[in-house]
C-alpha cells in the first residue's frame, strides 16, 4: 500500500501548476512513541483556486502493532475574490491492532472580512465549518464490529497586526453501533500527541505572535471522550519562516485524565518547504 501511495503521489506531479508545499513532522514520547506526519500540497493545472493534497502518516509505540493512515483530499477557493473557499477530503486507516477505519470529511470556509467590508477592526477574520463521517471497523469479533460516527466541527481564525487567534469546537452528533470496544487513534484539533478513543467534544484555543520571521504561540485543549474520562493538554511552540522554508518546534503537556495529576510530555518538529 506504501508503494501505491508513493505511486499516487508522483503522479500528481505533472498536475502541478508550478507552486505546491511539502511538510512533515513528528512526536515523540515515553515508551517509543512517536507519530510521524508528511503532506504534499499543490494547486492544479490549467484551474485557478483549486487545491489538492495528500497525506501519509505512521504511529508506533512499544507493544502494539505500528499503524498506519493515507488520505487525499481537494479545495476550491472562488479565485480573484478571496471570498469562500470548499473542500471534500477523504482517507483510509489499514488494518492494525485489531482495527482499521475509513472516513470522508466536507467543509467550507467563508472570509468574514469580506463579508462585512473590510469594516472589522481586524486584517483577517475567517470561519470555517465542516462535517466528518468515519466507519470504525475492529477485528476482535466474527462477524467484524462496525460503528458509524458522525462529527462537526468550527474554527473561527482572525489576525490583527502581528497577532492572531483561533478556537475550534468539535463534537459528535452520532454514533450507530457497539461502541464498546474504543479506537486507538483519535485525530484532536490542536493535539500534538495521538490520542485514543471516540470523540465526545472538544474546544481549543491557539494565539500566537509574528515579529519579523519568527512566531511564538501557545495552544490549549479541552478533550471528552465518549467511555473515557476527560483530558487536557496544553503547548508550546516556535516557528521560524525564511524563504519558503518553515521550521516548527514544540512541547505539549497531555493530561491522560483529569482525575490525576499526571502529564505526559512530548517534543515534536516538523518543518516545511514552498516552492514555485
Amino acid at each position: 500500500m506504501k508503494k501505491l501511495f508513493i505511486a499516487l503521489c508522483l503522479l500528481t506531479l505533472p498536475l502541478a501548476y508550478g507552486h505546491g508545499q511539502l511538510t512533515a513532522s513528528g512526536v515523540m514520547g515515553s515508551d517509543g512513541y512517536s507519530v510521524l506526519r508528511a503532506r504534499f500540497d499543490t494547486g492544479v493545472l490549467f484551474i485557478p483556486g483549486l487545491k489538492m493534497h495528500l497525506g501519509y502518516a505512521l504511529a508506533q509505540q512499544d507493544g502494539i502493532s505500528d499503524m498506519s493512515r493515507y488520505s487525499a483530499g481537494l479545495a476550491y477557493d472562488i479565485p480573484f475574490i478571496d471570498l469562500l473557499e470548499v473542500g471534500a477530503q477523504g482517507g483510509w486507516q489499514p488494518k492494525a491492532n485489531q482495527y482499521s477505519n475509513y472516513w470522508y470529511d466536507v467543509y467550507a470556509a467563508l472570509n468574514l472580512h469580506e463579508v462585512l467590508f473590510r469594516l472589522a477592526p481586524v486584517d483577517a477574520l475567517k470561519l470555517s465549518l465542516g462535517y466528518r463521517h468515519t466507519y470504525h471497523t475492529f477485528h476482535h469479533t466474527t462477524p467484524n464490529t462496525n460503528v458509524q460516527q458522525g462529527d462537526i466541527y468550527a474554527t473561527l481564525f482572525q489576525r490583527t497586526g502581528g497577532f492572531d487567534a483561533s478556537v475550534t469546537y468539535a463534537k459528535a452528533i452520532n454514533y450507530q453501533g457497539d461502541t464498546s470496544y474504543n479506537p486507538p487513534w483519535l485525530d484532536v484539533p490542536g493535539f500534538v500527541s495521538v490520542a485514543s478513543g471516540y470523540l465526545d467534544y472538544s474546544l481549543g484555543a491557539n494565539a500566537g505572535y509574528t515579529y519579523k520571521f519568527i512566531r511564538p504561540y501557545a495552544a490549549y485543549t479541552l478533550l471528552k471522550r465518549k467511555n473515557l474520562s476527560e483530558t487536557d493538554t496544553f503547548g508550546m511552540g516556535l516557528v521560524v519562516q525564511l524563504a519558503g522554508i518553515s521550521v516548527n518546534g514544540a512541547v505539549e503537556w497531555f493530561n491522560f485524565s483529569r482525575n490525576t495529576e499526571f502529564r505526559e510530555r512530548f517534543f515534536s518538529f516538523s518543518a516545511g518547504v514552498s516552492f514555485l
